[in-house]
Formats: C-alpha cells, sequence, structure tokens
C-alpha cells in the first residue's frame, strides 16, 4: 500500500480519477471556491505533494511558494501557461495528459470543417429567422462536398494525427508540415510532407493544430494566408495566438480565403465586438474542442494513473522536463 500523499486538486474533475486516487491510499482536496483560487491553494499546499492544474492556470513563483509540492499534473495537454523553468528550477515534475482528448479533438475539427462547408451554422441561423433557402441570403446557401479534398494539418503531434486519420478515413487526401518530419506517421496513415508553403498552397482546408510557444505566437499572419487558395478554408483548433485576428478578419473581407472555423482565440473568453463575430464566412465555437464526457473521464483516470505512477517509481511519459522527473523518481 502507497503510504498516505496528499494530492490537491485547483479544478473539479470527474469523480472516477478521485476513487481512484482514494483506493490507493491518497488523500486527495479539491478547490470547492469557498475562497479566490490562489488563497485557497496557498492555504491547502502545505504539506502536499502533488498539485494538479487546468491548462487556462497561471502557475508561477506566486503559487509554488506557498508549498512544497514535487509534481504537477496538467489535466489536458496546453502548459503555455506554466512556468516550466521555474519548475525545474525548484525541482518539480511537470507532466500534461494529451491523449485521451486527441480524438475528441479531431471530431470537433470536422464539425467544425463540415459547419463551414456545408453551410450548418448558417443555414441555422439563416432558418431561425423565419427564412427559407431561395430567400434573400449574403451568401448562397449551396455547400461544398468534404469528400475528396486535400487537408493540410500543420502540426502533427497527437492531435494532428488523430486529425489526419479522421479525415483520411472519410477519403481525403493528407498533406502536414511539421518541425520535424515524421516518416513512420507518414507510412501509418498514408500521408505525406510538405514543406510550409507548399501544404498551404495546395490543401483546401488548412487545420491548424500546432502547441503555443514563443516560437508559434503569430505563427499564421496575412503573409501565410495569402499563400492559400481563395477557395480554402482555416480551422483552428490549436491556440488562439497562434492566428493572427486581425490578419485573419483582413484576409476573410478581402476573399483571400472563403472562410475560418475557430474553437480559440487571441482573448478568450471572445469579445462581444470581436470582428469575426460579424462575419457570415466564419463558424464559432467556445474552445471545446476537448470536451466531450468521454475525454473528461479518461483524463481524469490518466492524471490519477500518472500521480500513481509517479509515488510508485514510475517515469511519467508525457514529462515535459524529464530529467528534474528522474532526478526526483531516483531519490524515492
Amino acid at each position: 500500500m502507497i503510504r498516505i500523499i496528499r494530492i490537491v486538486y485547483a479544478i473539479k474533475v470527474h469523480r472516477s480519477g478521485l476513487e481512484l486516487l482514494s483506493s490507493k491510499g491518497f488523500e486527495t482536496i479539491v478547490y470547492d471556491k469557498s475562497k479566490p483560487l490562489e488563497e485557497w491553494l496557498c492555504e491547502n499546499l502545505k504539506g502536499a505533494r502533488a498539485l494538479v492544474v487546468a491548462p487556462f492556470h497561471r502557475i508561477g513563483g506566486d503559487i509554488l511558494d506557498c508549498g512544497d509540492i514535487e509534481l504537477l499534473v496538467i489535466h489536458g495537454s496546453g502548459y503555455e501557461n506554466i512556468n516550466l523553468s521555474e519548475c525545474s528550477r525548484r525541482g518539480i515534475c511537470v507532466v500534461n495528459t494529451p491523449d485521451a482528448i486527441a480524438e475528441s479533438v479531431a471530431e470537433h475539427a470536422l464539425g467544425l470543417t463540415l459547419s463551414l462547408l456545408r453551410n450548418i451554422a448558417y443555414g441555422n441561423r439563416f432558418i431561425r429567422k423565419g427564412l427559407w433557402g431561395s430567400g434573400p441570403a449574403p451568401r448562397p446557401l449551396i455547400g461544398t462536398t468534404l469528400r475528396g479534398k486535400t487537408v493540410g494539418i500543420i502540426g502533427l503531434g497527437r492531435i494532428g494525427s488523430s486529425i489526419a486519420k479522421l479525415f483520411r478515413s472519410l477519403g481525403n487526401r493528407i498533406i502536414y508540415w511539421s518541425r520535424r518530419r515524421k516518416p513512420e506517421v507518414e507510412h501509418a496513415l498514408d500521408i505525406e510532407y510538405r514543406d510550409l508553403y507548399e501544404l498551404l498552397g495546395e490543401a483546401d482546408i488548412v487545420i491548424v493544430s500546432l502547441a503555443l510557444n514563443k516560437e508559434t505566437i503569430g505563427f499564421i499572419d496575412y503573409e501565410k494566408l495569402s499563400k492559400m487558395k481563395k477557395n480554402s478554408i482555416l480551422v483552428n483548433i490549436s491556440r488562439g495566438k497562434i492566428v493572427v485576428e486581425k490578419d485573419l478578419v483582413r484576409a476573410l473581407r478581402e476573399g483571400i480565403i472563403a472562410g475560418a472555423a475557430l474553437d480559440v482565440f487571441e482573448e478568450e473568453p471572445i469579445r462581444r465586438d470581436n470582428p469575426l463575430t460579424r462575419l457570415e464566412n466564419v463558424v464559432l465555437t467556445p474552445h471545446i474542442a476537448g470536451y466531450t464526457w468521454e475525454a473528461m473521464i479518461e483524463t481524469s483516470r490518466m492524471v490519477a494513473q500518472t500521480i500513481i505512477d509517479y509515488f510508485s517509481g514510475k517515469i511519467p511519459h508525457n514529462a515535459l522536463n524529464i530529467e528534474v522527473c528522474k532526478k526526483n523518481i531516483g531519490k524515492e
């Protein structure tokens, strides 16, 4: 039996993960919103060995000063809000859990694409105004078939690979760009590598699936958008700051590209006066691509298993600072 170890959750998660930890003898404390999060954490991190946070939580020295944790687990994939260098300096092993949401995000990318190509969201707004197919419309209601299109994926991590697999199964040709070419994935999924600008000029659908870091902030700008085909669309299910929104709005207004479908934005929640909300050739959702019950349950269990494995002496396979994790486990 593992000795009792306190784990602090900065978010409410599905009970399956908490039950798994409890069954192994861990003590879990979950944020109850009785106080502001920072104040609550400072009270409850004392004596805790691990902290579980959401990708949107900003974790730096101010929070870390409140306790002496050695493990930080992200309930999801994004870690741009975690001060990874500060965690490493303090000897804190940082792990994310991206696996469970990959298929959910891929499905959402498909849904956004179909909604835009087949005018689903647009048609919904149209009919709710009491109109029908023959009524006056700012743009035609006739759609575009998905099958047979060339899909270009920018970023081929777990989510990008899931997107490639899903769209390939629907009869689409898949090309991709990644900072590191992946021949083994190309062979397994029957996809092709392209230079970034070749991809932009060749794809009918460009899907952004990059991690956010200092190299990818503002990565998709007007210059890159201008390399896309005029009848192509852009889909972003990664992070909003990867796409320069003012450049995207300009490209849409000028007819540089045909449309865009976005689940993420430079500023979240999106402002009500954001010009994207007034464009008819845009589909928007509020950062929900990874939010399915199945993904939440599986992520909760993955987080719990990561904690159990770590305190059992196993190096987490999604460690973001693996040398720190190895050093910590070596002390156990």
